[in-house]
Formats: structure tokens, sequence, C-alpha cells
């Protein structure tokens, strides 16, 4: 199964994620990865710069803003996909920091 480049930010800037999650690599950078419900791949944002767990939407340093529908998840896409997007971008270890980013449990941290 390919990996691709997404469609510029100009021309897709907003994605609607289900079955998403918040995975936190090695160097701090937190990054969306769902199923894409535009055409349903599996997607790896760039790293999270603001989430906002009520409106269940975050924006990237890219500028595109990934809507989180449903509840978190996974699948055989997205794990295929973020275990090549490690590989790409040499990530040795993660974590999921998704409950605590709904949870509220870094108050004061903006992500």
């Amino acid at each position: 199964m390919p990996v691709w480049r997404p469609r510029p930010v100009s021309e897709l800037p907003r994605i609607p994620l289900s079955r998403w999650r918040v995975f936190e690599t090695e160097d701090g950078s937190r990054h969306f990865v769902g199923v894409d419900m535009f055409d349903r791949s599996g997607r790896v944002s760039s790293p999270i710069v603001t989430f906002d767990p009520v409106a269940m939407e975050g924006t990237t340093e890219t500028g595109r803003i990934y809507e989180l529908v449903g509840r978190q998840g996974s699948s055989l896409n997205v794990e295929y996909v973020w275990t090549r997007w490690c590989e790409l971008y040499e990530v040795t270890s993660y974590t999921d920091v998704t409950e605590r980013l709904l949870g509220g449990a870094e108050d004061d941290d903006p992500l």
C-alpha cells in the first residue's frame, strides 16, 4: 500500500478524522492519526499547534484544521500509515497521549 504526500492546505484546509488518536513522538511533537473521512485513507498530521477539546478540533503547523469525529479508535489503514510514517521520519518511540489530551491532565499545555 503506498503512502503519498497530502494535497496542499490551500486545496484542503479542513479534514474530518474518524477512528483517531493523538501520538507524541520522542521529540515532543504530537500528531493526529486517523481515517480521513473524505477518502477513507489513513492519515498522519503535521505537528499539532493548538487543540480545542470542546470543539474536538485542532490546527497543525501547516495551518490545516483536523475535526475529530466520533470516538477515538484505530484501523488497519491507520496502523499501516503510522508505521510507514515512523519509518520515513525515523521515529523510534512514541506514546499515545489521547486520554491525557481529552482528560485535561495537561491544563497548562496549549495542546
